[in-house]
């Protein structure tokens, strides 16, 4: 399978924090124009605890609109009877051979077969295999629990799902997860998340094929490059600098955050925020857009 990158889209306002759909459609054209092939809607990215389920249709729908290659989107963690009834909206509305409908369990971890049987009930609801959002969660009984192959091998054999968003929440045990799952299937589709190239680097060695984006966003070429030189066989050093620049500031104030302010320093969207959200800070603005133009001025 070819390397891919697949960048999540986050929601822009206007100044009345309501959803802005020339604003969003810009963005995601933007991606296509430098050669994105996968975009994603996704809980965290595109802010669905920030929005109602109307909204969450409409952000998906003007992105499937906007866009021609492939599409992920994002269905909110729902119950069971909430979810079908989202997912047969989005069938009839939005949904095209070009997408795939992500879903997220919505609880604490409990037992295996009540997660199968979730993902098993929404399938049927969906004209296209689903992707799992596989963040990890609570335990019912204490603790946390990552998703395991054993569930997911099952549901892949199956044909209930295709491909997932892997969140596991260490490298060691995604590592383990993504060989338990490559060594059964040679063509799941293993979205890493959370490290982008860096965490690629170390999951494609169990079969990670594609990864979440994250300089991409702002510059789709240096992740699209990394990834035909990683399928060339030749060297990423260039690709993993500009990354790991771009991680150095970006960390300090936060992934989601850092996103928007530099997609707004861009003039690529997210101008303004959603309440309740951090407040600007010329600083932060500033440094953000130092680093944005170093990377721009040495891909």
């Amino acid at each position: 399978m070819k390397t891919r990158t697949v960048v999540p889209i986050p929601p822009s306002y206007d100044k009345n924090e309501n959803l802005d759909p020339n604003s969003i459609s810009k963005y995601v054209k933007y991606l296509e124009n430098n050669g994105v092939c996968t975009i994603m809607t996704t809980a965290g990215t595109s802010q669905y605890n920030l929005l109602d389920i109307d909204e969450i249709h409409f952000l998906n729908k003007t992105i499937a609109e906007s866009f021609s290659g492939n599409k992920i989107l994002g269905v909110p963690a729902l119950s069971t009877k909430a979810a079908k009834k989202f997912i047969k909206h989005a069938e009839q509305n939005y949904v095209d051979k070009d997408t795939r409908l992500m879903c997220l369990y919505p609880d604490r971890f409990y037992g295996h077969e009540t997660i199968q049987s979730y993902f098993f009930d929404l399938r049927d609801y969906s004209s296209s295999a689903l992707y799992v959002h596989g963040m990890f969660m609570r335990s019912g009984t204490g603790g946390s629990w990552d998703f395991d192959s054993d569930v997911m091998n099952s549901l892949i054999s199956l044909k209930v799902i295709e491909g997932m968003k892997e969140e596991n929440s260490s490298l060691p045990n995604a590592f383990s997860f993504v060989k338990g799952i490559r060594d059964n299937d040679k063509s799941f589709d293993i979205i890493v998340a959370g490290g982008s190239m860096r965490r690629h680097q170390f999951l494609k060695n169990a079969g990670a094929n594609s990864f979440l984006s994250g300089v991409g966003n702002f510059f789709p070429e240096i992740e699209i490059s990394y990834c035909e030189n990683i399928d060339a066989g030749k060297s990423v050093d260039k690709e993993i600098e500009l990354e790991t620049k771009l991680f150095e500031t970006f960390s300090k104030y936060g992934w989601h955050q850092s996103l928007r302010t530099g997609l707004s320093e861009l003039q690529l969207g997210c101008q303004y925020d959603r309440q309740p959200w951090p407040a600007r800070q010329q600083q932060t603005c500033k440094e953000i857009a130092d680093t944005l133009d170093y990377i721009r001025n040495k891909k």
